[in-house]
């Protein structure tokens, strides 16, 4: 009887075969993945630079959002700051603008309503004279003094100057001094005399005079708060 061999051999033809067949299966995957393998260091690149450019969208994404931010702080200093102008000019516009009104009835008859700065309207002494704006400031007590001002010819004119009640009238009176013009000396400066009433309206409206000999000039204006 013949004996069975048992031996294995690993370079039967079965085996040889195998292996043939698992090299042809990796030569063809090889063949069909080669052109991939070429666009390794293209795509490498691409990648690079997509993150380039979405680091520099994030950096300009970042600098819009401190720009937008430091706009908005701007904008509400700037709305602070136009609040707060427009208060001032508010606070300004009652101080300067408001004419001179007489007390209500039955109020205590004192000066202190006078108490401040005030100017008149631009005024001529005369038809021949340049206008001017006389401002007249008063303590409680109604003493304080006179700056009469022509701008265009750099010319002022000062004095001490008095006001006080007269009934429903009242008079505010300065003195006689000299002017100025340009730093220099420009004559005499006759007292000025005004006469105030109150019309309908409770506003005061002041008749001025002033006497250069027999010559007599008068104007009318109206007193607004500094």
């Amino acid at each position: 009887m013949r004996k069975i061999d048992r031996t294995l051999n690993v370079f039967s033809v079965s085996a040889l075969d195998l292996f043939a067949s698992a090299m042809g299966t990796f030569i063809l995957i090889a063949i069909i993945l080669f052109p991939y393998y070429l666009k390794t260091e293209t795509a490498t690149a691409q990648l690079k630079q997509n993150a380039a450019e979405i680091e520099n969208i994030k950096k300009r994404a970042a600098q819009a959002r401190a720009a937008v931010e430091k706009a908005k702080r701007e904008a509400a200093t700037a709305k602070a700051e136009a609040r707060k102008a427009k208060e001032e000019a508010a606070k300004a516009k009652k101080r300067a603008g408001g004419v001179m009104q007489a007390p209500k009835p039955g109020a205590p008859k004192t000066l202190k309503f006078a108490a401040g700065c005030w100017r008149t309207d631009p005024f001529k002494h005369s038809p021949t004279h340049v206008p001017g704006i006389s401002q007249y400031c008063f303590d409680k007590n109604g003493n304080g003094n006179m700056i009469f001002y022509r701008d265009k010819q750099r010319e002022t004119c000062g004095a001490f100057a008095t006001i006080r009640r007269d009934g429903d009238v009242l008079r505010i009176d300065d003195s006689d001094s000299r002017c100025v013009r340009a730093g220099k000396d420009a004559g005499a400066w006759y007292a000025d005399h005004l006469v105030c009433r109150t019309d309908a309206g409770g506003v005061v409206i002041c008749q001025g005079e002033s006497k250069i000999g027999a010559k007599v000039d008068r104007w009318r204006v109206r007193l607004h708060r500094q």
